[in-house]
C-alpha cells in the first residue's frame, strides 16, 4: 500500500475535495494539518499553496491535477469517468465549482459588513483551525478581519464579475447547481460519483456539519436530499478532515 499524506487546512474547500476523493477510493492516508500562519509543514515544497498530496515521497499541487494523479496511480473507482468525453464534461463542471460555487462563498464573506454573525462564524472557523494547528489568542481574536483581508480570498473575488453582488451570485449559482445536477443520481446525470460530486459535497455540507448553519437548505430539495444520502454512504461519517469533536450536525 502506498504511503499517502495530504497536507492542508480543513477549512479549505480544495483540501476537503481531495480528501473526499481519497476516502471514495478507499486509500488510507494521513492528513497533516498545515498552520496557515507559518506553513512549516509544507516548507519542503518551497511554496505556501495547499492542498499538497504526497505519495511515496513524490508530491504535487492543485486539487484537480491531484485527482487526475490519483486516477493514474489508483484507477479503481475513477474520478473522471471512463471516456474522453466524460472526462471533458467532468472537468467543465469542476471548473464551474471553482469559479462560481466556491467563489460565491468567498464573495459573501468579503462583501458582508462586519457584524456579530460574521464574527461568530469567523471565530468558529478559527477554533477549527486552532484545534489542529494551535493559534495564539491574538490571531484567533483577529480572525474575522483576517478572513476578509486574506490575499487568496481577495484575489478570487477580484477575478469574478465585480458588477455582480454576492446575493445575485448566490442566486445564480443555486440555479446553475440544479442545472448541473440534471436529475442525477450524481452530478452531470452520471450513474456513479465523479470528481464533481467530491468538489461539491464537502463545500455544501461543511457549514451545517460544523455548526455554522442550523439548517441544510439543499436538503429541502427531494432530488438533492437523495443525492446527499447517496454521497454520505460512500464517504465516512466525518469526511471534512476536521476533528470529530468539531462536528455538530450529522447527515443521518
Amino acid at each position: 500500500m502506498a504511503d499517502i499524506k495530504l497536507y492542508g487546512y480543513s477549512t479549505s474547500p480544495y483540501v476537503r475535495k481531495v480528501g473526499c476523493c481519497l476516502y471514495y477510493k478507499e486509500l488510507p492516508f494521513e492528513f497533516v494539518p498545515v498552520n496557515p500562519i507559518e506553513n512549516s509543514q509544507i516548507h519542503f515544497t518551497g511554496q505556501t499553496q495547499v492542498p499538497v498530496l504526497e505519495i511515496d515521497c513524490e508530491w504535487r499541487l492543485d486539487s484537480t491535477p491531484l485527482a487526475l494523479w490519483l486516477d493514474e496511480m489508483f484507477p479503481e473507482k475513477p474520478l473522471f469517468g471512463k471516456t474522453r468525453e466524460e472526462r471533458e464534461e467532468i472537468v467543465l463542471i469542476d471548473q464551474w465549482v471553482s469559479e462560481s460555487l466556491i467563489v460565491s462563498g468567498f464573495k459573501t464573506v468579503y462583501e458582508t459588513p462586519m457584524n456579530s454573525r460574521l464574527r461568530a462564524m469567523a471565530w468558529r472557523m478559527a477554533n477549527i483551525v486552532s484545534s489542529q494547528t494551535p493559534l495564539s489568542d491574538e490571531v484567533r481574536n483577529a480572525w474575522p478581519k483576517l478572513l476578509q483581508t486574506a490575499p487568496f480570498i481577495k484575489q478570487m473575488v477580484r477575478c469574478s464579475d465585480t458588477t455582480e453582488s454576492a446575493k445575485a451570485m448566490r442566486d445564480r449559482v443555486g440555479f446553475e447547481l440544479f442545472q448541473h445536477f440534471g436529475g442525477g443520481p450524481y452530478f452531470g446525470c452520471r450513474s456513479e460519483p465523479s470528481l464533481v460530486d467530491f468538489a461539491i459535497f464537502p463545500q455544501i455540507v461543511f457549514a451545517y456539519m460544523v455548526g455554522l448553519e442550523d439548517e441544510l437548505a439543499i436538503a429541502q430539495v427531494p432530488d438533492l436530499h437523495d443525492w446527499l444520502l447517496r454521497m454520505s454512504h460512500c464517504l465516512p461519517k466525518n469526511p471534512l478532515l476536521v476533528e470529530d469533536f468539531m462536528i455538530v450536525n450529522s447527515l443521518e
